[in-house]
């Protein structure tokens, strides 16, 4: 019994001994596999961390020294959502602006000769002297208890509180935190116009740059305001509630919404004596009196015109007189026909230094009432300034003679229009956004898109004369516009250079070598004139459908002889752009060069346009 009891036993081990030996060889590649996975784990969260490293958000803080140039001692200034070059500085508690940032915020600070400060309103000059507590309008001086401006190294300093109370500029300040060496930033918006806003769907960063890589500036809260400014792919420029501006995903704003911005405070009206109908004017180039007396020639078969521009004035010296043609019974004449008379004021005198002019007070305010006496004298309806040798350094100069003679006009309802050259073709500094707000209308002398001394072309293509318009409108509301349209063109003359004139002096005249090929020449011609030439020489002008235009050329004299016509469909389709715009009206150089088809087709369009 016991032989068996150990038999049993033993085979009641082994089978338990063999099953012990299994788990054991099954559980090796079972910790294997489990090791296996632990390091495969590793390695994917590890690749994954790289992975985002190298493509993932960057959580890196802007270094605010480097993004603003300035430390926290410093006030950074934006203008309109921009940070300037300059900075503000701060005195007695208060924060200035130096003139040019003021002035870049708001055109209508000025520093006058007088060693004033200027600042002009819709109805009136503001005087401050600097270093003092008060301001002068008028016979009232008023103090407002803190120093308004002062002047060091000849530079006036202006207090942001007062800009923002007399520019209507909305001014908002940030504190600097020296722990981060984060600069105080102020805001200077102003201008007016409708702007957009929205909401942040969350708490995301703003990036100096747009790219999820660059630097954060801040975080926005949930539902915190943003200010939207403009798009880079799929990226927002934005303004946060904290004062930054920067770069934010476009999925992250919601709830966006268009608002209107206005001035904190109710400045005086820019009210216009502006017509109550579509502008149609002609200027009537006078070079004497005896042409005052023939305007009723001029004016036959004319229909469709309100307004006359004649060329009567001319500055006469820097000191600010004026040489006149101005004659009664002109006025008379224009007044009996429904018209309205525009005197029209130029500076081509070459005597005349308009900067000299233009930077002194006493020959501003001289210009300005020899001009209203002259609209008293002879019942002028309006004044037409004509200035066309502005220069960069006149131009602050020339915007406060507009600025004061605005003022002048507006108290005694007399419109005030001024030309410019097309925007596209330079001169910024004439400001049209200004001449927008203190002027009735800004009139867009649309021709001269080739002119004498430069290469043969059109005088006026009609992509010329639109961009005309839609570039004045980028500075300039569509009711205060009106585009110069040409009754003449220009008949260019193009000579092998070796038959050309040797004379020097005739190359001062105007002839000019283009390309090394051909001496070139050219004169202004009315419409009947240049129809005329093409007749005589057997030409049939062809339409030019990407000009708008017929073009006519003819060979004599050794010479080849260009025209780009002007006639009745040019100034048709002309029209047409001027009512597709919404504008508010036409200009027409000059009275006495059109033919006499080309008036039906103004009546025409007129009677269209009476939108207004």
């Amino acid at each position: 019994m016991a032989e068996l009891r150990r038999t049993y036993e033993r085979w009641d081990k082994k089978p338990d001994e063999g099953r012990n030996q299994n788990r054991r060889k099954r559980k090796r590649p079972l910790r294997m596999g489990w090791i296996f996975l632990g390091v495969l784990l590793l390695f994917t969260v590890l690749g994954g961390f790289l992975v985002y490293k190298r493509f993932g958000p960057g959580t890196t803080w802007a270094d605010y020294e480097a993004v603003y140039g300035a430390g926290s001692d410093a006030v950074v200034v934006f203008c309109n959502g921009v940070q300037t070059e300059g900075m503000a500085v701060t005195r007695d508690g208060r924060t200035y602006l130096p003139e040019g940032l003021a002035s870049g915020a708001d055109s209508k600070w000025y520093h006058s000769d007088e060693g004033l400060l200027l600042y002009s309103l819709a109805n009136e000059t503001v005087k401050i002297v600097p270093s003092s507590h008060t301001y002068q309008i008028g016979g009232a001086t008023t103090d407002v208890g803190y120093e308004i401006c002062y002047e060091e190294n000849g530079i006036f300093y202006i207090s942001t509180d007062f800009m923002e109370e007399f520019s209507g500029i909305q001014i908002t300040s940030f504190p600097a935190d020296p722990e981060k060496k984060l600069p105080a930033r102020i805001f200077l918006d102003g201008g007016g116009g409708r702007y957009e806003q929205a909401e942040a769907s969350g708490r995301t960063a703003v990036r100096v740059l747009a790219g999820t890589k660059s630097p954060i500036l801040t975080k926005t809260k949930k539902g915190g305001t943003l200010l939207l400014m403009d798009r880079v792919d799929d990226w927002t420029r934005v303004r946060t509630e904290d004062g930054f501006v920067g770069y934010l995903k476009t999925k992250y704003i919601k709830n966006r919404q268009e608002y209107e911005w206005k001035p904190g405070k109710a400045l005086p009206e820019y009210t216009s004596a502006g017509l109550s109908e579509t502008v149609c004017m002609a200027w009537h180039q006078v070079f004497s009196a005896e042409d005052n007396s023939k305007l009723s020639e001029y004016l036959e078969g004319t229909d469709g015109l309100n307004v006359l521009s004649p060329t009567w004035f001319s500055v006469a010296d820097n000191q600010g007189n004026l040489n006149s043609l101005a004659d009664h019974a002109y006025v008379e004449e224009a007044h009996k026909r429904g018209l309205k008379v525009w005197g029209l004021v130029d500076d081509f005198d070459k005597d005349v230094d308009v900067l000299t002019l233009l930077s002194s007070t006493a020959a501003r305010k001289h210009l300005t009432e020899g001009l209203l006496q002259a609209a008293v004298d002879y019942r002028l309806d309006g004044i037409n300034v004509d200035f066309e040798s502005v220069k960069a350094d006149s131009a602050p100069h020339f915007l406060q003679f507009i600025r004061e003679l605005s003022i002048a006009c507006r108290e005694r309802g007399l419109t005030l229009s001024i030309d410019n050259y097309v925007p596209a073709g330079g001169r910024s500094w004439y400001n049209l956004r200004e001449q927008g707000q203190v002027a009735d209308y800004v009139i867009i002398m649309g021709y001269d898109e080739h002119y004498k001394g430069c290469c043969a072309g059109t005088n006026a293509s009609l992509g010329f004369s639109e961009q005309g318009i839609v570039s004045t409108l980028d500075y300039v509301p569509a009711e205060k516009i009106v585009n110069g349209l040409p009754f003449f063109m220009r008949v260019w003359q193009e000579t092998p250079e070796e038959n050309a004139p040797s004379d020097a002096a005739l190359y001062d005249d105007g002839l000019s070598v283009y390309d090394g090929r051909y001496a070139r020449d050219s004169r202004a011609v009315g419409m009947d004139t240049a129809k005329q030439l093409l007749s005589e020489h057997g030409v049939t002008p062809q339409w030019q459908e990407e000009l708008g235009q017929y073009y006519g050329q003819y060979e004599a004299e050794g010479s080849t002889w260009r025209i780009w016509l002007e006639e009745t469909e040019s100034i048709r389709l002309k029209l047409e752009k001027v009512t597709e715009n919404h504008i508010a009206g036409v200009a027409f150089w000059k009275l006495g060069l059109e033919s006499a088809d080309v008036w039906p087709v103004v009546v025409q369009w007129k009677e269209k346009n009476s939108w207004q």
